[in-house]
């Protein structure tokens, strides 16, 4: 069993699909990440895993960043540390859908919830449209799709 690695509490065995009608992206330093959120620059700063840098001892999770840092952009969708770029990059987008397989562990009783909770890490700003779940080969799978709100604006 693989546990998904964005999301620490959940452990499904693997996401399927990850679909994502994208808007670009931006990217920070993991200085200006600590920083920000912080207060003060930091001589020490290392990955943790994905969501998640290590600022001289004080957990900073990049999602809470990106909100921060874009707190205007209903597109936001979720952040994530770049290894490899020494990047975090805040990505935003119009749409997702995640299917992902359930595990013994977690077996994906209540679908909206199980969305909610996926949203929270891969679609921060965007909003459940869609939640259902199936079987195929002895094995549960979820599907979430995720929108951005509309807003209604009425003429005066």
């Amino acid at each position: 069993m693989t546990c998904l690695f964005f999301i620490p509490t959940l452990c499904f065995s693997k996401i399927l699909k990850d679909e994502v009608t994208s808007l670009g992206s931006e990217e920070f330093s993991y200085n200006s990440v600590c920083k920000k959120m912080l207060g003060k620059e930091l001589p020490l700063i290392e990955y943790q895993n994905a969501n998640t840098l290590d600022c001289m001892g004080t957990e900073v999770r990049v999602g809470s960043f990106c909100s921060k840092e874009m707190p205007d952009t209903p597109y936001l969708i979720r952040g994530f540390v770049d290894r490899d770029k020494n990047k975090v990059i805040c990505k935003k987008g119009k749409k997702v859908v995640l299917k992902a397989t359930c595990t013994d562990d977690y077996k994906c009783f209540d679908t909206e919830l199980d969305c909610y909770k996926l949203g929270q890490i891969y679609a921060i700003r965007l909003h459940l449209d869609h939640h259902s779940s199936f079987s195929e080969k002895n094995q549960k799978i979820i599907n979430c799709y995720f929108t951005v709100k509309n807003k209604i604006v009425l003429p005066k």
